[in-house]
Formats: C-alpha cells, structure tokens, sequence
C-alpha cells in the first residue's frame, strides 16, 4: 500500500513538472546602434505593452515577443511585466476589440527574435540568457527602481 501511495505520488509530480516549463532567465536585448544601456524594469514592461511609443532619440520602439508557450516568454512576463501571459493576452484581446494597437510580433526562437532586434533600430526583445547573441545587437542591464538589477539580468 505505501509503495502504491509513493508510485502515485512521485507520477502526479512528473505529471505536473511535464505541465510546467523549465525556469529559465531571460536577456533583455536592444539593436546595438540603440544608445540605451540601462532601463528601469517597469519602462520595459510599458513598452511591451505600447504604452510608450518611442526612444529617447525619436526612434519608434519595435518590441518583439516569443510564443505563448515558450519558457522565455513567460518567464518574461512574469518577471518583467508581472503578469501571467494569460492575462496579457486577454489585455490584447481587449486592445484589439476596441480597435486599438495590436501586440507584439512573435517569433518562434531565440534566434529569430536576434534577427529581428538586428535588423531594426528601435527593436528590443528577450532571449534565454547564456544565447550567444554575436554582432548588431546587446544586452540591456535591468534594474528595479531602486537601482537593483532585477531578475532579468545583463547577459555575460
């Protein structure tokens, strides 16, 4: 009987760790001919959600996302915009019925959110830290308010 509660148990664990998408750390990355070198974590969350339009310079801010179920995405969310990717997709559901802005575009990997970023001024994204990001694009330090970096950190 033990041993029957123990199988049980140790199956509902891998059940809900399958469910559950590995935690990861997230890079925040700018186009490298972008001056920004520091940003507060809220100033990045509005821009993902084009409430701020533009950089300092003028340059429209191009936010680019992963997909839904990637474990960047929603480490991103949670971490950065301190919501749920639920909850922002309802957020966009809303926005888009009211005949305002649309999200983000989504890319499917790493590599194609550096294609992005690289290939646009004013993009910023998010890839899994330790991704080799090579030229045309760097990393953003994120901070809280009090000048901490946050949970997001400064790729190494």
């Amino acid at each position: 009987m033990q041993l029957k509660v123990i199988g049980i148990a140790f199956l509902a664990a891998a059940m809900i760790a399958a469910g559950r998408p590995p935690a990861v750390k997230v890079v925040v990355i700018v186009n490298s001919a972008n001056p920004v070198s520091t940003m507060r974590r809220e100033q990045v969350a509005r821009m993902f959600l084009r409430e701020v339009p533009a950089w300092n310079n003028g340059e429209e801010i191009l936010p680019v996302d992963q997909l839904e179920r990637s474990p960047s995405r929603i480490t991103f969310a949670r971490e950065v915009q301190l919501q749920t990717v639920s909850s922002l997709k309802t957020y966009w559901q809303q926005r888009i019925f009211s005949g305002n802005e649309s999200p983000p575009p989504e890319r499917v990997s790493d590599s194609d959110v550096l294609t992005y970023v690289r290939s646009n001024a004013g993009a910023i994204g998010y890839v899994v830290e330790g991704t080799d990001l090579g030229t045309g694009v760097k990393p953003l330090v994120i901070t809280e308010d009090d000048g901490d970096p946050g949970a997001v950190k400064k790729h190494k």
